[in-house]
């Protein structure tokens, strides 16, 4: 079963690299701390070191800078403390490593310097602040990146990537990367800048916030003009920790699939108690894996970055479950275990009541909270009870419904009829017989697999339009770069699967280019489906698509509406899972606002994208975006406060019968994630979630590895049908169309792209 990640984790990280905020921070600067490029720590800090010795006067304050009174007499007192007992950060060494935010430096194309926030990650200088009583700190960190200058004076060419796959640098990264962003570049890491970056923690008045630093054994205040010193006390901060919004009620969890599992753990990690989930089914797991597939289901992106713990950093990506290999493409059934392992890890079983129908969802009287009804499901008479919810965050799945299609004359059709979805086909049924598979949805990719693995004779992919589906290469692909592979790369190495089934993927319905081909957008209402044995079965001739529609239906076959006769035994009806209308009726969504019904942030609605629509691509993966959103409601959980700051730009999104408000559109997510970099925290966390992307397919699925796996499934397949019977065993083997090479291509020209459009930009900003 796949999921398309809509192109909005992808987007955002665009907006960070143009700097909407002061604090953004450009996403390969990030990914370079994480990969722990040594060379380029010796020759950031050795400068440094060199400033250090004698680059701060003591004592030297401004007139610009004259401090508060109140400031002046805390540094006093900070220096006396010092003095006297020569413990603290400025005279003692820390007895505990701190939890870290940071500022990411780097040098550009031009040797200039660019700084950003992050919140994660190694850095090639560390700079500390602590609260003024030293028992808390927050990190800066400058990442840096060489220019081609200082490239070329290390003797080092002016190439962007390693020899090794999967090793690339990055050398230019600054300014603007889409159109669609405007900003000016950020700023630097002197004092003032560090100041407002400490005053966005902590919601302090960053005039009342005084920095000062070691220098030799006498504490000294930093000047304005000063870039930070390696370790510095911020006087006026009491604590960077800033206060949680307390409720009287429990915050209400809806829905115990991934991301409603993700939002528990996030909400008790944050230190919340009173948290209750409903979930309607009888385990975790969600109603896609649980009632949707079927036991042949198979997750068609990497399992790398679909589990519970994706987000966060510190958990490395899941590689076993209740005692068996969690493998790279695993089974509904070992998701289930996926699942059941992470809720008694994180103990999600007491605080949720399963079996638990939620009728609606509605604001109390007095406005302090919301009335929950509930029903035990499946009891139409049971007995309901009522939940009293300070907060309520949903995640009620979009896969609800089949779509009901009938042709005439089904009751004369001798052969079997099935829906493909909701466990509803016996695949024994299929071994040895023609098939019609209707429809060309992610769905429909998943049954052209399990068909052939039940020995069908051939699969006939009957739609009314083409849509482009995945192959495994491309989807690990962009799930392992650091930067959206762009549409144009993405269509080449589709191509590659392509040619075995005679198709020219640039000239599907759903796509738009130039002459040049010098970029593609992709549209289309369905996801990407991801699978190689696709494309072997159609150039065996085990699989065929036929554009067309079934007219009706005769004793032993179709007639078509482009008068076609086709003989077949077996018809699977796989046209799609709907959402369900009464979810926007049970939430008492009259308008959704960004991600919140009715405007409200107390009370979230979260699920899938149900479409593609992109020009960069981001992820094929529902686990990367499914993270960001547990972390953006809580947030507003946390600081409800906050949405203010966003409320006016919020887009806004009224649903109908046919299309229910709560499944967003590409239109409507792409503005909704922009706007979240208007809180510059915020926008510093989310980025860190789109590093792990990165971070974890590289270290589950190594690129080496991943393509031998690949190539090993492709070759066992190939054996299998020949054992059994299916093919010709005449006809050529097909290579694996995907070598390392090539993929090392595609993730140096994805980088360069990015890299040059990023200096177009610089220069356009020069200009400007």
């Amino acid at each position: 079963m796949s999921f398309l990640s809509l192109e909005v984790s992808h987007y955002l990280r665009h907006l960070l690299l143009a700097g909407l905020t002061a604090f953004a921070v450009p996403e390969s600067m990030k990914i370079f701390c994480e990969l722990h490029l040594k060379e380029t720590v010796r020759a950031a800090r050795a400068p440094r070191r060199a400033r250090g010795k004698g680059g701060v006067k003591a004592g030297g304050c401004g007139e610009a800078e004259a401090a508060e009174e109140g400031l002046q007499g805390a540094v006093k007192k900070h220096q006396t403390h010092q003095a006297s007992d020569g413990k603290g950060p400025l005279g003692r060494s820390s007895k505990a490593a701190p939890k870290t935010a940071g500022l990411s430096t780097a040098l550009n194309y031009r040797g200039q310097v660019e700084t950003g926030i992050i919140t994660s990650g190694k850095a090639t200088r560390v700079v500390e602040i602590y609260n003024e009583d030293e028992t808390e700190c927050i990190t800066i960190g400058a990442s840096g990146c060489l220019g081609r200058r200082a490239q070329r004076a290390k003797g080092t060419p002016p190439s962007s990537s390693r020899s090794r796959l999967g090793q690339t640098r990055l050398f230019a990264v600054a300014g603007q990367l889409d159109s669609r962003a405007r900003a000016e570049v950020p700023g630097s890491t002197r004092t003032p800048e560090v100041r407002e970056i400490v005053s966005s923690f902590t919601k302090i008045d960053a005039d009342k916030i005084q920095l000062i630093s070691k220098v030799g054994v006498f504490p000294v205040k930093q000047r304005l003009s000063d870039e930070v010193a390696s370790k510095v006390v911020a006087i006026g901060v009491k604590s960077f920790n800033r206060p949680h919004q307390k409720y009287d009620h429990s915050v209400v969890v809806i829905g115990a699939g991934l991301g409603g599992m993700q939002t528990m753990i996030g909400l008790m990690q944050s230190g919340r108690k009173d948290i209750v989930c409903l979930e309607r089914l009888s385990s975790f797991g969600g109603h896609s894996w649980l009632v949707v597939s079927n036991k042949y289901t198979k997750l068609q992106t990497e399992s790398g970055n679909y589990h519970v713990d994706f987000g966060f950093p510190d958990e490395p990506a899941t590689n076993e479950v209740e005692g068996d290999l969690y493998k790279t493409w695993p089974t509904r059934d070992q998701l289930l275990k996926m699942f059941r392992d992470a809720a008694r890890k994180h103990n999600l079983g007491p605080v949720t009541k399963f079996n638990t129908n939620v009728e609606k969802v509605r604001p109390l009287p007095d406005g302090n909270g919301y009335a929950i009804y509930t029903t035990p499901y499946g009891q139409e008479d049971g007995e309901g009870e009522l939940v009293v919810a300070s907060a309520v965050l949903a995640w009620p799945g979009n896969l609800c419904n089949h779509r009901e299609i009938e042709w005439p004359g089904e009751d004369d059709f001798d052969g079997y009829i099935a829906y493909a979805s909701f466990s509803k086909v016996d695949y024994r049924q299929a071994e040895g017989k023609v098939c019609i598979l209707y429809g060309h949805g992610a769905f429909t990719i998943e049954n052209v697999r399990t068909l052939c693995e039940h020995k069908c004779k051939k699969v006939i992919v009957m739609c009314r339009k083409r849509n482009l589906c995945g192959m495994r290469v491309m989807s690990w692909l962009v799930g392992y770069l650091e930067m959206p592979l762009p549409g144009n790369i993405l269509l080449e190495g589709m191509q590659k699967m392509y040619d075995l089934v005679g198709f020219d993927c640039w000239s599907a319905h759903c796509v738009k280019t130039d002459d040049k081909r010098s970029f593609a957008h992709v549209s289309q209402k369905t996801a990407f489906g991801v699978t190689d044995v696709y494309f072997l079965a159609g150039y065996y001739g085990l699989m065929e698509v036929l554009v067309d529609e079934i007219k009706r239906l005769t004793t032993n076959g179709a007639q078509t509406k482009k008068g076609k006769k086709i003989k077949c035994e077996v018809i699977l009806k796989a046209v799609g899972v709907m959402p369900d209308p009464a979810i926007d009726k049970m939430l008492g969504l009259k308008e959704l606002v960004g991600l919140w019904v009715n405007g409200d942030p107390l009370r979230s609605v979260c699920c899938n994208g149900m479409f593609v629509e992109a020009q960069n691509f981001g992820s094929f993966a529902s686990g990367p975006p499914f993270a960001q959103l547990a972390r953006v409601t809580r947030w507003f959980v946390d600081y409800p406060t906050d949405f203010e700051t966003i409320r006016g730009t919020l887009p806004k999104l009224t649903g109908s019968p046919e299309k229910p408000a709560y499944v967003p559109t590409a239109t409507h997510m792409l503005p909704t994630f922009s706007c979240f970099n208007l809180i510059p925290m915020l926008a510093a966390e989310m980025a860190v979630y789109g590093a792990l992307k990165h971070t974890k397919q590289m270290a589950r699925h190594p690129p080496k590895q991943y393509i031998a796996e690949c190539r090993a499934e492709w070759e066992a397949y190939i054996r299998q049908w020949k054992k059994d019977g299916m093919i010709d065993d005449s006809k050529p083997e097909p290579p694996y169309p995907y070598t390392e090479t090539m993929v090392q291509g595609w993730i140096d020209r994805t980088n360069m792209e990015w890299m040059q459009k990023a200096a177009r930009q610089q220069q356009r900003l020069a200009q400007a």
